[in-house]
């Protein structure tokens, strides 16, 4: 209990240092020196959150001297709009007045997250990035994979397209890399491969087609075989010793924040996104807007809230010494998700998002909660114009699809 106690300090301390930085936030003080003022600031976390019977949200705040009740009028619209989509275990900055008994909150700031200078490159390199491919499921699109792998080596498409493909130096595979074993009650019978380590050496073999000039940088998904807390481990060789023999493959945890570029280095922050549907289930206007057919707008929230999973309940976790893993600490050019089976591309404060799309027709367990995939598109992003475009990869011609881009 005393390690989740100080990841939950850490995390707090942490956001904090940055709503500090807030000019909004003024006459700053702690819950236990609360006095009568007109008017003063709070940074507390989020303990329990109540709706009245007037429809009015009662936020209970703590920080490290105490706790608190912070009252949101229903009439203050722009304010309410605001307390409706926080979560619990959250860390939020409050103007507001009162006593010691209660507070009346005037406004809410969240820690926010933004990019003040847009990377370019000088080299003309490209970035393409997937996850989700599944392999060792009976729903796994091999042969459009294959034709994906044929074009990044330059061997399909126009010309324009082959040159493009070979100017791809980095591939970003953002989980779900196999379908795994026993993830989901009845799994077995969805399974072409029902051994974990068959399945990443099918993996193997065919990310080793992938030209030898390409970085592939591969994190764990909760289909593979590593633990479901998160932050979740690199793939280790007691199954995946096949991904060990590729020389041009990077295993990376999930979360991860990797730098590449051979001139600018731009950081990508890799998360396979567990936690989303969660969100999504939690915050209504996620839910009402249908946001598993767009998972960007559900990033563009963890990054207002700077963490990738701000309530407890949201993920399994397993607490780290010194920081919190799921605390997004360090700024990010790119940040790419997977999970909902959904491409996407969208940009929050100078921050371009990028949900990659999957390598798996729909399963019964994606029909149950709510995924509506939609397969084999690959966004590419070139790091010395900013230009990303999405490439099909499904049962349609290249060509034909470079025409209707």
């Amino acid at each position: 209990m005393g390690d989740f106690v100080k990841n939950f300090k850490n995390r707090f301390n942490s956001i904090k240092g940055i709503l500090q930085e807030r000019p909004e936030l003024e006459n700053l003080t702690s819950i236990s020196r609360i006095d009568d003022s007109k008017s003063f600031s709070l940074i507390g976390m989020v303990y329990d959150k109540k709706i009245t019977k007037n429809d009015n949200i009662i936020l209970e705040i703590e920080d490290l001297t105490g706790r608190i009740s912070a009252l949101v009028n229903k009439n203050r619209e722009e304010v309410y709009e605001k307390a409706k989509e926080i979560l619990l275990d959250e860390v939020i900055g409050l103007k507001c007045g009162g006593s010691r008994e209660i507070v009346f909150v005037n406004d809410i700031l969240f820690p926010e997250i933004k990019v003040h200078n847009k990377k370019k490159s000088s080299v003309e390199e490209y970035i393409a990035f997937i996850s989700d491919i599944h392999v060792g499921s009976d729903k796994f699109l091999e042969s459009n994979f294959l034709k994906f792998i044929e074009w990044i080596n330059g061997k399909v498409g126009s010309e324009v397209q082959r040159q493009e493909a070979l100017r791809v130096k980095y591939l970003f595979v953002t989980g779900d890399s196999i379908d795994g074993v026993g993830v989901y009650p009845g799994q077995e019978s969805q399974l072409l491969i029902k051994d974990v380590i068959e399945q990443y050496r099918t993996l193997s073999r065919l990310l080793g087609m992938i030209r030898s000039d390409v970085s592939i940088i591969l994190c764990p998904g909760q289909h593979d075989a590593v633990r479901v807390a998160e932050p979740q481990p690199i793939i280790g060789d007691n199954y995946g010793a096949s991904l060990y023999l590729l020389d041009n493959l990077y295993l990376v945890t999930n979360p991860a924040l990797v730098e590449v570029g051979s001139d600018v280095k731009f950081k990508i922050l890799m998360y396979h996104g567990a936690s989303m549907h969660g969100v999504i289930n939690s915050v209504d206007s996620l839910r009402v807007s249908r946001a598993h057919n767009h998972p960007t707008v559900v990033v563009k929230y963890l990054l207002r809230k700077r963490h990738l999973a701000p309530s407890h309940s949201l993920v399994t976790y397993t607490p780290c010494e010194g920081e919190d893993a799921l605390f997004i600490k360090e700024i990010p050019d790119i940040v790419s998700t997977g999970d909902l089976h959904r491409p996407e591309i969208s940009e929050y404060n100078g921050i371009l998002l990028v949900a990659s799309s999957c390598w798996q027709s729909i399963t019964p367990f994606e029909e149950k909660v709510g995924n509506n995939p939609d397969p084999c598109k690959v966004p590419i992003f070139n790091m010395k114009t900013r230009e990303i475009k999405m490439l099909d990869f499904s049962d349609v011609d290249l060509e034909e699809d470079e025409k209707n881009a």
